[in-house]
């Protein structure tokens, strides 16, 4: 309060402490002690009197302006007339009193206080729409999704420039529905147009979909389209913002992807009835060339004992060794060709019997640890198994080899396999033409497992498989 009368600055207070209990006053008697309070404070109000000895009301406003603008300033004189009165309030004062009517005094206090945090709070607001309209743009402008506001009154739309470049357009000038609509694909076209009924009847609130879009240039797009419904009061749909992000490329490769595996999965199906073609061969050559050769053997000399029997014994002891050399051969191609009952039989037991049939050509050493074998669900071993038995092959057809481990555990939730030989090796990036290989790495993953292939011309081959104990793959 800047009043050189100590009587009157007296009756203000008593005035306005009547309203408010809690009012803190600053008195100034003179300029310097005016100036000097507002420097170390910020007061809610100013009151001012007009009548100060060599400094009145409208330099106490002036400098009041100038330090804090948004200060409510309240003139409180004994007389004024109502051009100068007229004046302040244009230079900024919020109201005039006069002395002999101060009853109007805390009305007046109150009233300036409300409109100046009410045009501060405005000027906040406008103040944060304006930052949060300079983020909005900036952001519109970076990023690199098509991001559209469609007023769903009037029909125009907002876009940014990511949008008039992936709608192909030559201006900033953002298409009307309709014309947007026409840029969808016919085969989409009609889905939107359900949707956008839809939203108006209020009935949905957001959507997220894939649509093509036709280029003016010839040239087709995918995008994903995800948009949300503004409603007046929560209930009529005034506003649809959406976001098109272009997943043209990555449809592109997920497509060639796809197209990949279907040629893969053609290639290795081809493969497997070749190769199961090759076992027939292979088996029908076993069949002839050797079982069938023994049993023509024995039936000719059984004949020529049925003829002479008499001391002819050494032909019945040598038809019984090459019949019991048939059946061992016969067993040896029935382990070969069927998949051992693993519900009914160990694993660690099929795997001896498996080794053994390649023994003596190769010297291989079998180790199973820390394997219970409850744990592993049957399709597992059947798996396996079959690696075992592919890699043994492999190994004995090309690797020239002398010597084999094969290592098998069971721990940390995983059954760990690897296959180790001294053979001659190879470079695992030169394509080969068999399947033996693929096929490893298709029983592996297909229940979620993994293979390593290590081997270098001349240093041998290690085959590492992981295949988890419980995966998605297994089927009770």
């Amino acid at each position: 309060m800047l009043e050189d009368d100590p009587v009157d600055a007296e009756l203000i207070y008593g005035l306005l402490r009547k309203k408010q209990p809690n009012i803190e006053f600053t008195l100034a008697l003179t300029r310097q002690d005016y100036e000097l309070a507002l420097q170390q404070s910020r007061p809610d109000l100013i009151l001012a009197d007009n009548s100060l000895p060599q400094f009145d009301a409208s330099d106490a406003l002036l400098y009041a302006r100038l330090l804090s603008p948004d200060i409510p300033f309240i003139m409180v004189t004994g007389t004024v007339s109502e051009e100068y009165a007229v004046e302040m309030i244009k230079a900024g004062a919020d109201d005039y009193i006069l002395k002999d009517r101060l009853t109007r005094l805390p009305a007046a206090v109150d009233a300036a206080i409300n409109q100046r945090q009410a045009q501060k709070n405005a000027q906040e607001a406008q103040e944060e729409i304006r930052r949060s309209n300079e983020r909005f743009q900036t952001l519109s402008r970076l990023t690199k999704d098509a991001v559209w506001d469609l007023d769903l009154v009037n029909n125009s739309m907002w876009c940014n420039e990511s949008f008039v470049h992936l709608m192909g357009l030559t201006t900033a000038v953002a298409p009307d529905i309709d014309a947007w609509i026409d840029c969808i694909h016919p085969d989409d076209r009609k889905k939107m147009d359900l949707r956008l009924h839809e939203i108006r009847k209020g009935a949905i609130l957001s959507w997220e979909d894939e649509l093509r879009l036709q280029l003016p240039d010839g040239n087709t797009r995918t995008v994903l389209d995800r948009a949300y419904v503004l409603k007046q009061d929560g209930q009529k749909p005034l506003r649809l913002i959406g976001v098109l992000v272009d997943i043209t490329e990555k449809r592109k490769a997920e497509d060639e992807q796809v197209k990949g595996k279907i040629r893969q999965q053609k290639e290795l199906t081809r493969a497997v009835l070749q190769a199961g073609e090759q076992e027939r061969n292979t088996l029908g050559m076993e069949l002839h060339d050797n079982i069938n050769q023994i049993l023509s053997s024995v039936n000719l000399r059984l004949g020529y004992y049925l003829d002479e029997p008499e001391n002819n014994r050494p032909i019945l002891e040598d038809c019984h060794r090459r019949l019991e050399t048939a059946i061992r051969e016969m067993r040896n191609l029935s382990h070969r060709m069927v998949m051992p009952r693993f519900s009914k039989k160990s694993l660690r037991s099929e795997l001896a019997l498996l080794v053994e049939y390649y023994i003596p050509a190769l010297s291989i050493k079998l180790e199973v640890r820390k394997v219970n074998e409850k744990r592993i669900q049957p399709q597992v071993k059947e798996a396996l198994y079959r690696i075992i038995q592919e890699q043994l092959s492999n190994i004995h057809k090309h690797a020239k080899a002398s010597k084999v481990q094969v290592r098998m555990s069971a721990d940390t939730g995983f059954v760990a396999l690897m296959i180790i030989d001294n053979g001659i090796g190879f470079d695992p990036k030169m394509k080969r033409k068999g399947i033996g290989i693929s096929n490893i790495y298709h029983r592996a993953e297909s229940f979620d497992g993994k293979v390593e292939l290590f081997s270098r011309p001349g240093a041998g081959c290690t085959l590492a498989v992981k295949i988890p104990l419980e995966s998605p793959g297994l089927r009770p």
